[in-house]
């Protein structure tokens, strides 16, 4: 799958299942499936704001130098030493873009 919102970074093949991109800078990211999908989605729901979440994305990775966006930061998929982990979350909220997580399951059990 081509992550057309970062064609203008190099992508480096590290792993199969997570993709990793390199600024001009130097600087790296790695972007999780899980995550991918949550920038997805708030893509259709805010398509407005989503240039601003990219921008956002790229200047925490400028600042942080390695960074991984997860799902989840205390169970990542890849774990990278050294690496920042970040959440949709974490980037989105600082801009003002609040973002819902609507897929988990329901809290209503039988």
């Amino acid at each position: 799958m081509n992550y057309e919102e970062f064609c203008d970074f190099q992508e480096i093949s590290e792993s199969k299942f997570v993709k990793c991109f390199r600024l001009k800078s130097g600087e790296k990211f790695y972007i999780e499936p899980a995550f991918y999908t949550q920038l997805m989605s708030l893509k259709e729901i805010y398509p407005n704001d989503f240039p601003k979440v990219i921008a956002q994305m790229k200047k925490v990775v400028e600042q942080k130098k390695l960074v991984s966006f997860v799902y989840d930061y205390e169970n990542p998929f890849l774990p990278v030493e050294g690496s920042v982990y970040l959440e949709i979350t974490d980037i989105t909220d600082p801009i003002k873009v609040f973002y819902e997580d609507k897929s988990r399951g329901s809290d209503y059990g039988d």
